[in-house]
Formats: C-alpha cells, sequence, structure tokens
C-alpha cells in the first residue's frame, strides 16, 4: 500500500491477493481507513465550546482561596476521624470485655479441648495405632 515492496514479493502479494479472500477484505479495509485519514474533515465546536474551555483552564490556574470552608474539603478528615473512633471503642470494648470474663476451670478447660481436638474420636483406637499415637501427640503426651 506503500509502494515499499520489492517488485519480486509484490507479484507474490499480489497472487496471493487474488487467492485469498480475508486478505484482500483487510486491503479494502486498510484502503479505506487510508483514505479516510487523508481527507481532512472540518468539525465545528459546539456553541460556547471556546468560552467554557477557556472558563475551565482560568479556574484549573487561579489559586485556592487559604481558608474556603467546602464539605468535601472535610471529607477524607471526617473519614480518617470516623475510623479512629471505630478502632478506638473497639479496642475500648475488647478490653472491658476481656477483663469481664473468668477463666474457665481447669476441668472444663480440658474438656473444651478435647471436644475441639475431637479427641473422643481417637479414645478407642487400637495402641499402637496411628490414631492412639495421634491422640496422644495432641495430649502433649509426645514431643
Amino acid at each position: 500500500m506503500d509502494s515499499r515492496l520489492e517488485p519480486t514479493a509484490e507479484q507474490a502479494l499480489r497472487q496471493h491477493l487474488q487467492a485469498c479472500p480475508a486478505c484482500r477484505a483487510w486491503q479494502h479495509e486498510q484502503s479505506w481507513l487510508q483514505e479516510l485519514v487523508k481527507t481532512p474533515r472540518a468539525v465545528q465546536p459546539a456553541p460556547g465550546f471556546f468560552a467554557g474551555l477557556q472558563d475551565r483552564i482560568n479556574k484549573s490556574q487561579a489559586r485556592p482561596r487559604l481558608f474556603a470552608f467546602s464539605p468535601f474539603s472535610l471529607r477524607p478528615v471526617l473519614l480518617r476521624a470516623a475510623m479512629f473512633l471505630i478502632l478506638l471503642f473497639s479496642a475500648a470494648f475488647g478490653f472491658f470485655l476481656g477483663g469481664r470474663l473468668e477463666a474457665p476451670a481447669a476441668s472444663t478447660a480440658d474438656a473444651a479441648f478435647d471436644q475441639a481436638m475431637n479427641l473422643d474420636a481417637f479414645a478407642d483406637a487400637p495402641a499402637g495405632s496411628f490414631a492412639s499415637v495421634y491422640e496422644r501427640l495432641l495430649q502433649g503426651e509426645l514431643r
């Protein structure tokens, strides 16, 4: 399309284009796009476009007021303060709740541990089996 092929390569390309409809369609598409790019078209902006553009440029270059109050300028500060308060209240709640809980009795703690580790499942395991060794390991008898 830009006439930069050697004559032998150009001849081979032409023969291929005669036999291949997909490549012919691609070449047609590229030629169409090339013509669109070559043809300049006048674009008329909407009325007030340049005035609006100049307005935006002026606003972006204007100095911000130092003590301008805006609810949107406070949003990040308020979000951080809210997150800090939530963290503070949850830590205080956890501290007070944790201090009021009583430690379970030793027998209750052992039963809870046995139930959590599912040690009752290994109670009937034959001695020397993997299950009995695992039970002894969980109970701390083996190291």
